[in-house]
């Protein structure tokens, strides 16, 4: 498990509302989150690096090292119920009873090993609850005099412990659905962070190459030559500055702080616009850029979405068209059922290499991330096109391709259309 992974992992345990901690397969504590010194009144400081067993005795008896064991080599879950282990993380002999039902999942750290990620509940209250009950029944057996006024709180009493039992149902439910969204938040952080380290390491090696070799021997070439060299350089700049443009695209839709304004806009300007951008990509390469939008099709939506979302399908469409080919920027006609028209659908078509099946399910997905070099080899991130699914989705749009090898590919982008 990396560093950077742990981190996320920790820091996230720490709002979670109910007890987690992570051990190792030698019973050392790696994590302990804030409602455990609640609980146990152990603080983080203390515990941390230390054997489970030296603050609570139970876990050095083999009883319980046999259950716990498994799961350091992805084992199956253990659950030690609150009621038969009640003193489980008693600290002392004559420690009253702590009723903490304690559920055990194995953590991966590498193929072969697992850390163990404890949660553990309070149920205290709940068996407060349940001996008052029970108190309260014999009561009612001895005191026959006062047996209604009993039996209507035993009622009441009942009620509220279904109710808190139901609590409990639902917060479990909660919970699993935290750990679920916990595990693929670090898988997503894990790709996102090899993306990362996949995608500078090769620029930032090829800039301090050639400034290394300017340097020192700038005085041994000729100006075209260095002009040469230089342009290397510029171009892997760029790369990179799109690079990182993208990263911080992806980084901010992740954690909410890019919002969906939407507004009227014009699609036909917002393609111009881009085509102009791209201008020297295209006129490298020799493609010739057609489009064909109404010019008063106005689409409602967020302007820096849209026009990341274009930028990146025509990108991409220069990207794999090989010198001489054609890119077509269009949409389909509005339809005529009027519950169809709140939506246009523009695309964005080449003559280019085309997607092979594989690839075509794995381009949407972080997961996956494929990155493939341009017909001039040119470098990418595998992460445009998934900011193009997040934006479209956020101004709740749609988009999807379709491609063959060899003969190039159609994407299609769904967008609000604006209506007085």
């Amino acid at each position: 498990m990396s560093a950077l992974q742990d981190t996320s992992l920790y820091n996230t345990l720490d709002f979670l509302p109910e007890g987690y901690f992570i051990i190792d397969s030698n019973y050392k504590v790696k994590s302990w989150n804030k409602v455990l010194k609640i609980l146990t009144n152990v603080e983080k400081e203390n515990i941390l690096n230390s054997e489970l067993g030296e603050f609570f005795p139970n876990f050095k008896k083999d009883i319980y090292k046999k259950r716990i064991d498994p799961i350091f080599k992805g084992g199956p879950p253990v659950i030690f119920s609150a009621q038969l282990h009640k003193n489980l993380f008693s600290q002392k002999e004559n420690q009253k009873n702590l009723y903490y039902q304690v559920t055990i999942s194995s953590l991966k750290v590498d193929e072969e090993n697992c850390n163990a990620l404890f949660s553990v509940e309070n149920r205290n209250e709940v068996y407060s609850q349940i001996n008052d009950l029970k108190n309260l029944h014999d009561k009612a057996l001895n005191e026959i005099t006062e047996k209604d006024e009993v039996h209507s709180e035993l009622v009441n009493q009942h009620i509220e412990i279904e109710k808190a039992f139901l609590g409990l149902s639902e917060k479990n439910l909660q919970i699993e659905k935290q750990k679920q969204q916990l595990l693929e938040l670090n898988a997503t952080k894990d790709k996102f962070f090899s993306i990362i380290a996949h995608d500078l390491i090769n620029p930032f090696s090829s800039l301090m190459g050639f400034s290394s070799i300017l340097y020192e021997k700038f005085d041994t070439y000729t100006p075209n030559i260095l002009k040469e060299m230089i342009g290397h350089m510029h171009q892997t700049s760029k790369q990179t500055y799109d690079l990182l443009q993208d990263l911080l695209q992806w980084s901010r839709a992740q954690s909410g702080s890019l919002q969906n304004k939407p507004i009227k806009l014009g699609l036909d300007e917002i393609v111009i616009d881009n085509i102009e951008l791209v201008k020297n990509r295209s006129l490298n390469k020799n493609i010739e850029i057609s489009k064909s939008i109404p010019s008063k099709l106005y689409v409602f939506g967020d302007h820096n979405m849209i026009n990341t979302v274009i930028r990146n399908l025509i990108s991409n469409a220069i990207k794999f068209t090989p010198e001489g080919g054609c890119i077509d920027i269009s949409v389909d006609e509005v339809a005529e059922n009027q519950d169809q028209n709140d939506f246009i659908v523009l695309k964005v078509s080449d003559n280019g290499v085309g997607i092979s099946t594989e690839k075509l399910s794995k381009l949407f997905k972080i997961e996956e991330s494929p990155s493939t070099v341009g017909t001039n080899d040119e470098l990418g991130t595998g992460l445009g096109l998934i900011l193009c699914k997040e934006f479209i989705e956020k101004m709740g749009g749609e988009i999807w391709v379709e491609s063959e090898e060899e003969k190039g590919s159609t994407f299609f982008v769904k967008i609000p259309l604006y209506k007085e």
